[in-house]
């Protein structure tokens, strides 16, 4: 997204994609986009794609990227109009789309070669300021047949290819892959999994570690369809399990896993076959946190805020945590950094803004443009500076480092606004109260955007961080009666298993607390 706009998919009725947001000017902005990767060589034989959707009446743009032409900002794209709150049918001509980069047409390009695109991506950019709304039936070739699938179950692959072990800690994991999809697996040959520790396997088939082994397999398994040459064009790929996978052109590996044989087909997908287990990180990122001396200031940080188990084991995410080093802890004022770990309710405001409820990735942060934090005073902006990619100006030091409910950056300062600088903080004299006060209102100022935009679950985290946060000020931010109301109210809403539900039981104990707050002033 460029500058302030913001964009969001979401599942319609009957299996749709919603791409809805709102297109903002500011800061030079003026998009929003979505994309999809898909398996190279699925549009080869067509002349085109086919789209069905139901627009807002706005102009759109079909976005499309080959692996032979890669631009920073850019690719092979044609507009579509649509119709307000009608379904229409889309044809995207390749022969009609133009290759663009940064907004401006390149010459003498060579044409879209079908059989080399890799990805598909829907575009807003038409620099009208206000709402959107496109909702998405299907995207197909237009003009070819579907290429016909191998009738081979996965059972069969598997004892024809020395994947039997694999097989079988499938089935006692009672891991189904998604149904309808076709998906690409990594498979562990026999000898690759008789290299693991005996007490480990003995583990992973227990009661106790069927979910570990369920991640671990779903840590094999790619969302698409994906022959050896598609795999090989990409860096990363995305899993199962929400991770992702490091892929070595060179070396012909996939995080350090040989190939040992390639495009194995079965009836809902391929099989590559490797010759050693892919492991997962099991580990949260507060535990990951609390392991890298890189960071103890800030593991001292969200132990005095409280605020390590909310990117704990109880909280799946996922989470992107922007996280300073100790190097950019060190740059604060000392007198200021010792007023911000007095103050709980200013450090968690403080910390909360290095917290995004979503995982970015640095290959995703361009793309995306912005992003909204937990709770922090505005979103943090991606950039481009002196070909270093930049998070609200602050230099990632180290990317990527993947937890088992989100991903990790190291950054070289602390992001702060004009509320939540720690030269700020180090002179504030808002009353506890008063301070609680602004946490509820930041949080419900924050979770109203991400529960009506189809993200209860985040929505939910924030409210239950706020109310955390709030209880931690001690008695003098409450009442005793606001004090009970709060922790009820989290009682009842971790033990609800539907994020809708425990949204509201937040919100309504936080209005409830507010109501009082003002009663008691």
């Amino acid at each position: 997204m460029g500058g302030r706009s913001t964009g969001r998919i979401s599942a319609g009725e009957g299996g749709t994609l919603q791409f809805t947001g709102e297109l903002s000017l500011e800061n030079n902005g003026g998009f929003s986009q979505i994309r999809t990767e898909i398996s190279e060589g699925i549009f080869a034989d067509s002349k085109g794609l086919l789209m069905r959707v139901k627009g807002d009446g706005r102009t759109y743009q079909c976005d499309i990227r080959s692996s032979r032409a890669r631009v920073m900002a850019g690719g092979y794209q044609r507009v579509f109009e649509t119709k307000a709150g009608e379904w229409i049918e889309v044809e995207i001509p390749f022969d009609e789309c133009t290759f663009n980069t940064f907004g401006q047409r390149v010459r003498n390009a060579a044409p879209l070669a079908p059989e080399t695109i890799e990805s598909v991506g829907i575009t807003l950019a038409d620099k009208k300021p206000g709402d959107f709304a496109l909702e998405i039936d299907w995207i197909r070739p237009l003009g070819a047949s579907p290429k016909p699938t191998s009738s081979q179950s996965l059972t069969t692959v598997a004892q024809k290819a020395d994947l039997t072990t694999l097989l079988a800690l499938v089935k006692a994991a009672e891991l189904e892959l998604p149904k309808g999809a076709r998906v690409t697996i990594f498979a562990p040959t026999n000898a690759a999994f008789a290299k693991l520790p005996k007490k480990q396997v003995d583990f992973l088939t227990s009661a106790d570690g069927k979910s570990v082994l369920q991640t671990i397999l779903k840590h094999h398994i790619v969302g698409q369809s994906l022959e050896i040459s598609a795999v090989l064009d990409r860096r990363r790929l995305k899993t199962l399990s929400g991770q992702t996978l490091n892929v070595d052109p060179n070396k012909l590996t996939i995080n350090d896993a040989q190939l040992v044989a390639t495009d194995v087909a079965f009836d809902s997908g391929l099989v590559q076959v490797i010759d050693s287990v892919l492991m997962p990180e099991l580990r949260t990122i507060d535990a990951l946190i609390a392991a890298d001396a890189r960071c103890s200031t800030l593991r001292t940080a969200l132990d005095a805020a409280g605020l390590g188990p909310q990117l704990g084991k109880d909280n799946p995410g996922p989470w992107t945590l922007l996280a300073p080093s100790n190097k950019a802890f060190a740059a604060v004022p000392p007198e200021a950094l010792t007023a911000l770990l007095a103050d709980k309710s200013a450090l968690t405001a403080v910390l909360a803004g290095h917290v995004l409820p979503t995982a970015i990735r640095r290959d995703e942060m361009l793309s995306q443009g912005s992003a909204r934090t937990l709770m922090g005073d505005g979103e943090v902006v991606f950039a481009l500076n002196g070909g270093v990619i930049t998070v609200s100006d602050a230099r990632i030091e180290v990317a990527d480092i993947e937890a088992a409910n989100g991903v990790i950056h190291i950054i070289d300062r602390v992001l702060a606004t004009k509320k939540t600088s720690p030269a700020k903080i180090a002179a504030n004299t808002m009353s506890p109260a008063q301070r609680a006060a602004v946490i509820f209102e930041l949080a419900i100022e924050r979770g109203v955007p991400l529960f009506n935009e189809g993200d209860p679950a985040a929505c939910a985290a924030l409210y239950e961080l706020a109310i955390n946060a709030v209880l931690l000020l001690g008695d003098n931010s409450t009442t005793k009666q606001t004090g009970t109301t709060l922790t009820d109210a989290l009682k009842a809403g971790k033990a609800n298993a539907d994020p809708k539900e425990s949204a509201w039981i937040y919100r309504r104990a936080m209005d409830r607390a507010l109501q009082m707050m003002q009663v008691s002033q």
